[in-house]
Formats: structure tokens, sequence, C-alpha cells
């Protein structure tokens, strides 16, 4: 089981999460208490004041709202927890501290025996209109480079170990084939910063299965609808490529 503490990011993170492990044989709960757009300060306010200001979504689907970190906290055990930066943020190091820090203490203290993780988040397509976008100079590697930064002095000071979805989709935007969208190849985002539908969402649920369960993702048989076998193959092989390399 896994419990995140998230965003409409940590949606496009588990959309395929359990389909992809039960293609291996293996039954993953996916636990997720989403709130749009919330940053690290928010999470950590909502739980200073038992606030439930969450949506409940579980394995990909939604199942009801008005849900508290605490009651999800204690809701079982989960091997796996995490959270990460609102996008807006994420290149923005100060922003992290010291909600991060906090929040962890919590996780840790309810949940001792959980892995923790922070989901590095991707950077914005070239020609986002995402309101934030103009900090950092409507640039996308500039965005990527600032988010990189954060996330590693996050995790330090955490302790924790990255999911490196930032670090995959900037490598399909600029070395695989087919994923320039600048150059007419396919965006794998679907309005700019949320990732597009399924393709993008396959990659980010991809990452997570390789990375949480220390998986090879080349052979999984799970396609999702509106994606055909040989593009899933060919992105299984990049993901391994990129994590192996």
């Amino acid at each position: 089981r896994s419990l995140s503490v998230g965003n409409s990011f940590s949606q496009d993170a588990l959309m395929f999460c359990h389909d992809i492990a039960a293609a291996d044989g293996i039954e993953w709960e996916t636990v997720n208490l989403v709130v749009g757009g919330c940053e690290l300060h928010r999470h950590w306010q909502y739980w200073t004041e038992n606030d439930p200001h969450y949506s409940l979504e579980i394995n990909g689907k939604w199942v009801r709202n008005e849900v508290t970190i605490k009651e999800m906290l204690e809701n079982g055990i989960y091997d796996i927890v995490t959270t990460q930066q609102a996008s807006h943020f994420s290149g923005r190091p100060e922003t992290y501290f010291p909600y991060v820090v906090d929040l962890c203490k919590v996780f840790r203290e309810y949940q001792p025996d959980a892995r923790l993780y922070l989901q590095e988040t991707w950077a914005y397509e070239w020609d986002s209109t995402q309101g934030a976008f103009p900090h950092y100079h409507n640039d996308q590697r500039e965005m990527y480079d600032r988010l990189k930064i954060a996330y590693a002095a996050a995790a330090i000071a955490v302790d924790a170990k990255i999911i490196p979805t930032g670090d995959v989709i900037q490598y399909f935007r600029e070395e695989v084939p087919g994923y320039d969208y600048r150059n007419g190849g396919e965006s794998l985002n679907r309005d700019g910063f949320h990732l597009s539908i399924p393709c993008g969402r396959y990659i980010n649920s991809a990452v997570w299965y390789s990375v949480l369960f220390d998986a090879d993702i080349r052979g999984n048989s799970f396609v999702p609808e509106g994606m055909d076998a040989g593009q899933v193959k060919g992105i299984q092989e990049q993901i391994y490529a990129y994590l192996h390399r």
C-alpha cells in the first residue's frame, strides 16, 4: 500500500500504477489524498487544523470527499508514503521549508516502517500559459534545472528518496524521437502543465512502478486505452534505459 499526500500531479502519477502492478501479479493499493494545486505549506496547514479538505482516490478512482491526512495515516499500514511540492513552486527551494520537514516527521511518526519518497514533478511545456511559468522566464529548461535542485535539497533534508518523474519527462522531450513537441513531436502535456492522457500519465505511472518496486518495466503487458502495444514497448525500453544508465 502507498499513501500520497498530493494534488493533481499525484493524480497524474497514480492513474495506471495499480494496473501496471497487477499485470505483473502484484497487488498494489494506491491511496491518494488530493487538493488541486496544493502546496506543501497548505498540506501542513491542513494537517495542523485537521482540515477535511482532501478528496480520496484509491487505485486511480475517486472514492469520497472531506478526508483528513490524519484519518488516512491511521488507516492501516503503508509500505510507502509520498508527497511533492505544487508545480508552480517546484523550482523555488525556499517554499519547501520548513513544511516538507515537518510533514515528513508526521509521516514517520504515524508510519514508522514506510519508505518515504518525494515525487520530483516536471517542467511545463515550452508554450505553457500557466500563470507561474513567467517566474521561470517561460523557459522549460530553466524550470527543470531549478526544480531538480530544489527537490534534491528537500530529499536530503528529510532523508527521502526521489521518484524522478521530472527527469524522465525531460529526457523524453529532449532525447527520445517523437516527443520533441517544439519541433512537431507529441506533447506529454494536455494543457501545458498536466500530463497527457494516456501517454504522459502512463510514463509517470511506469516510472513510479519501476522505482518503488525496483522492477524491470520491460515486457509489462498493461496497455492503456488509447495506446498501442508498440508505443508502450518503446516507452518501457526508454524508461528502463534512462533509469539504468
